[in-house]
């Protein structure tokens, strides 16, 4: 499987029941010691679970209570309708790695892969996405400020870096130490 660059292939279609995203990086960032929504979020999350009526699940290799403070610090808590977190959906790989188990959510909502779409920034995020065969969005991080979810609402967006091709999957080096929350 091929896995895009943010937006590139991957849109939020009709057939779309289930939107995963990661939590650090992708929905909140630390300013200033807080967790804030990251631009256009708010209005993403408002336009998919209002409008489309699609549900929004948070999965992170964060453990629960980190999750939990960082969106309701950041005042997203609300708007998910489930969190996934290191507790109950992920599963270790080689060298001290987790994997986010996008097949849990898949069972909970009782969907095939093709009916949902994980965002996530990361390519750990990606590797979890191309496994469990998840249509895979890639937002920038947080240090892109030009980058704003709300041009997801209106379909593909070109954002294209260097940095986060395929055959970085491929060469990734999992670097020994503690998790980047992503």
């Amino acid at each position: 499987m091929r896995i895009s660059q943010f937006g590139a292939d991957t849109v939020i279609s009709g057939k779309t029941r289930l939107i995963l995203m990661d939590c650090f990086e992708t929905l909140v960032v630390l300013k200033d010691g807080n967790y804030e929504p990251r631009q256009g979020v708010v209005k993403f999350l408002d336009h998919f679970t209002g409008k489309h009526a699609l549900p929004i699940a948070v999965i992170s290799d964060a453990t629960a209570v980190a999750v939990n403070a960082a969106l309701r610090q950041a005042k997203l808590f609300s708007r998910i309708r489930d969190i996934y977190h290191v507790e109950n959906a992920s599963e270790a790989l080689s060298a001290g790695r987790l994997r986010k188990r996008l097949d849990i959510p898949l069972r909970d909502y009782a969907l095939h892969p093709d009916q949902a779409v994980f965002i996530g920034d990361s390519p750990l995020d990606a590797e979890a996405a191309a496994h469990y065969g998840v249509p895979f969005i890639r937002v920038p991080r947080s240090e892109d400020q030009n980058f704003s979810f709300a041009g997801l609402i209106k379909g593909p967006s070109r954002y294209d870096s260097g940095e986060f091709l395929g055959n970085m999957l491929r060469t990734f080096q999992p670097v020994s130490g503690p998790s980047d929350h992503s």
